[in-house]
């Protein structure tokens, strides 16, 4: 399980743990799941939303183990404001794009992350830019409301 080091109120180390991707069973981590299978050129994939009962902006489902992790204040930005966000990470090879994700009816639900190995030679950040938007509103078709992206899933 991914982990994380915070100092707490004491000043002791405590652990924070997120939990799994595969032990995420809800409709968001299916969709999520699918994005990677059908896009080789994806590191990992994300969605950040509320989660029913919270009122916290989470990772609700992640190709990585990060669910539950506390959005940043930007990523929360995304959702709530609209803001896409670019950012090309050369030591790690990898642009992360964040959109915001709407549902079928165009309402923002929540936020979509998408690593995309980078640099490519066949792909511009304006490109994957564009490809990042079609993925997201070929997912947004699938999504009737936010409530959708909690329903649990086999």
């Amino acid at each position: 399980m991914a982990a994380c080091l915070l100092l707490s109120a004491t000043g002791v180390r405590a652990e924070e743990r997120y939990g799994k991707a595969a032990d995420n069973r809800i409709y968001a981590q299916s969709l999520v799941n699918e994005i990677l299978a059908h896009h080789r050129n994806l590191l990992w994939a994300g969605m950040h939303g509320v989660a029913p009962g919270s009122e916290e902006h989470t990772i609700i489902a992640s190709t990585l183990d990060v669910i539950g992790k506390k959005d940043e204040d930007s990523d929360v930005l995304v959702a709530t404001e609209g803001r896409s966000t670019l950012v090309p990470n050369l030591e790690q090879s990898k642009l992360g794009v964040m959109l915001p994700l709407r549902d079928a009816s165009g309402h923002r639900i929540g936020a979509l992350a998408l690593a995309f190995k980078y640099p490519s030679p066949d792909a511009s950040e304006a490109r994957l830019f564009l490809k990042a938007t079609a993925i997201r509103d070929r997912v947004a078709r699938r999504i009737q409301a936010v409530s959708d992206l909690f329903r649990p899933v086999p």
